[in-house]
């Protein structure tokens, strides 16, 4: 495979099952992937034909889906691809909170309300570790509709929609530029 090359998402998300599940059906493996019956029978005859599975028949009733060399190399290296992208959107949520949280607390603002979720939220508290920054009093809401009234001043690390109800807020993370910083 091409250093250059990258599996498509569908494939990807078949090959994970079919790694997870070789003598699955056609007919599980399109409803744990979620994708059609026919979809799925397409994508199995692409991976063949580009040499990232092989078919085997086990008796008149049952196949076997098996991950050829490349198939495996090629789960390998998106997967690779999806871990280094994953640290650089945790990288780039800390930065953002700490240098957000360094200029607001200059101006003199000590208390914040943070919108986030799962795992990102968790960034977002090990990013106030810093000395300067331990005095700012967060509140933590798992999405917008948690807030409060009171609450006008918003740092979002999150993939919901921000409301436009008049509040302020500062996105931490931009999902689509892994180089996106707060200057």
């Amino acid at each position: 495979m091409n250093a250059t090359e990258t599996l498509p998402e569908n494939e990807y998300a078949l090959i994970r099952e079919i790694a997870k599940s070789p003598t699955a059906t056609q007919r599980e493996l399109s409803q744990t992937t979620g994708f059609s019956l026919g979809m799925t029978n397409l994508m199995i005859k692409r991976l063949v034909r580009k040499g990232s599975i092989k078919v085997r028949q086990l008796d008149w009733k049952r196949t076997q889906y098996l991950l050829t060399p490349k198939g495996v190399l090629e789960k390998a290296v998106k997967s690779y691809r999806y871990g280094l992208y994953t640290i650089r959107i945790f990288k780039q949520i800390r930065d953002n909170i700490r240098t957000v949280l360094r200029h607001e607390l200059k101006s003199g603002r000590r208390d914040f309300t943070v919108v986030a979720q799962d795992e990102l939220l968790d960034i977002v508290r090990e990013s106030i570790t810093e000395p300067g920054i331990k005095t700012a009093r967060l509140t933590y809401r798992r999405s917008f509709a948690e807030l409060g009234a009171a609450e006008r001043f918003v740092l979002a690390a999150t993939l919901e929609a921000v409301p436009s109800d008049g509040r302020e807020v500062i996105t931490l993370v931009d999902f689509d530029d892994i180089d996106f910083r707060i200057r």
